[in-house]
């Protein structure tokens, strides 16, 4: 019996490790893909980025955002700021157009309700949830090990092993859970996002933009993969 069980968590983890991979390895590739694809268009009305984040400030938000510069590759929202960076302020490419209509998508988000405030709350519990998957992988082979190897010869320690494997398993499916709650709200600030945008660009535009956004949101659960299933060393490249 016990040994089944050992098998039966075995097999779950191997498919979710599986499962983990080909999403963690996919998902950059596709990211990049769609990146550089949004990037050769410029949009089709000439505007800049700053210039949408204007007129979208002003025709939804009452000109109550307001505007920053940061960092390059740092653009973000929080607390009623748009922070864009000098090339993102500039560019006026479909890639630029989708990454600040989905800040705007938040901005949205965190006028109406409480979503954004549960969206970073739910972010700080995965990456805190994450750090027991390792140790509590790594204390189940252990008494595992020991047990067959005659180290701890009570077949409670067997159990003990199996406890913690079952734990490890929890979290890992905690975290799937918490990060598929995230990403809801993260397709909702997309949603908002194209809805800004089809008020300015073209279907066609909107398709390369909606591609784009998709490609991003199934990055989150690369991170999510990458943190769990880094100690196999097949998930660091980035």
């Amino acid at each position: 019996m016990i040994t089944y069980i050992l098998i039966a968590l075995g097999g779950i983890f191997v498919v979710l490790l599986c499962i983990g991979l080909a999403i963690a390895s996919f998902s950059g590739e596709n990211y990049y893909r769609a990146l550089q694809e949004a990037r050769q268009y410029g949009n089709s009305r000439g505007i800049t980025t700053m210039d949408f984040v204007s007129e979208i400030n002003q025709n939804h938000f009452g000109e109550r955002l307001a505007l920053a510069r940061c960092e390059e590759h740092c653009d973000h929202y929080g607390n009623g700021v748009v922070a864009l960076s000098t090339s993102t302020m500039n560019s006026n490419s479909l890639a630029s157009m989708s990454t600040i209509a989905h800040e705007l998508g938040h901005a949205r988000q965190d006028a109406s309700g409480d979503t954004l405030k549960k969206h970073f709350n739910l972010r700080r519990r995965v990456r805190i949830v994450s750090h027991f998957f390792l140790p509590n992988v790594l204390i189940a082979i252990v008494f595992a090990v020991l047990f067959f190897f005659g180290v701890l010869e009570p077949i409670a320690w067997i159990y003990v092993s199996i406890g913690f494997a079952g734990l490890a398993l929890f979290v890992f499916m905690y975290s799937l859970f918490l990060k598929y709650r995230e990403i809801k709200i993260e397709k909702e600030a997309s949603t908002f996002a194209l809805d800004y945008l089809r008020e300015y660009f073209s279907e066609k535009e909107v398709s390369v933009c909606k591609d784009f956004l998709d490609s991003a949101r199934l990055t989150y659960w690369a991170v999510l993969f990458k943190s769990l299933l880094g100690w196999t060393f097949l998930t660091k490249r980035n």
